[in-house]
């Protein structure tokens, strides 16, 4: 063999390796994905469902205004404030009421 073609077998030995190495490496990256796929998707569905859930509270206690919090240690001060005011608001109407219909 003459030295080109020596220079040349070592060229495509190398190239050879190389692109060997590449696709074991590929394929092993790809084995860890594929075995952590379903741990993955799982948890992502567990999270999506957990924020549907959420989700459908918030839109029910904002549609609901009956089904506000009742305990105190769950109502925060400025919920305490409205109702206090909105308690306040119910008894001037009454007086006024009272007061329009003595009149």
């Amino acid at each position: 063999m003459s030295d080109s073609e020596i220079l040349l077998k070592a060229a495509i030995n190398r190239i050879t390796a190389r692109i060997t190495e590449k696709l074991l490496n590929s394929a092993h990256e790809f084995t860890e994905i594929a075995e952590e796929l379903p741990q993955r998707f799982q948890d992502e569905w567990s999270s999506f469902k957990k924020e549907v859930i959420e989700e459908s509270e918030r839109l029910e206690k904002e549609t609901n205004p009956s089904k506000r919090k009742s305990s105190k240690e769950e109502l925060s001060k400025e919920d305490l404030i409205q109702i206090k005011i909105d308690n306040l608001r119910s008894k001037v109407i009454n007086i006024n009421k009272d007061i329009e219909g003595k009149n």
